[in-house]
């Protein structure tokens, strides 16, 4: 079984900045955003056979057995701009989790696969 945990990059920051600046628009416009992209992303999930676990604000969890990583990557690169989102896939829920912390305090916009029986973590730069 493979875990994966995809999640925004800085929206929480846009948002913030959407409050700071009092700006209503901006904030709608994420918000609208947001939804469309994670929407998205879900079908395409669903599509490559994976079960969506949670899906809502800036974030999808999904389990599934095979995954094409680059495709993934590819797919999420593509599709979700101008925003960017970090992807942690792991063989359990929590190496998924640790592999998208880990991912999250590089950069933005990387993929990390962990695995806890080899406790190693493989960024995937595509």
């Amino acid at each position: 079984m493979m875990y994966i945990i995809l999640d925004g990059d800085d929206i929480g920051l846009k948002i913030e900045k959407s409050f700071m600046e009092n700006d209503e628009v901006s904030l709608k416009k994420i918000n609208e955003d947001i939804k469309k992209i994670v929407d998205f992303i879900s079908i395409y999930l669903v599509q490559e056979r994976f079960e969506i676990i949670f899906s809502g604000a800036d974030g999808i969890i999904c389990k599934g057995h095979e995954v094409n990583i680059k495709n993934l990557s590819d797919f999420v690169k593509k599709e979700c701009l101008p925003y960017t989102f970090s992807i942690g896939i792991g063989d359990t829920l929590k190496s998924s989790f640790l592999a998208l912390r880990y991912a999250k305090s590089i950069s933005k916009n990387v993929t990390v696969f962990y695995s806890i029986k080899s406790d190693e973590f493989k960024i995937l730069r595509f």
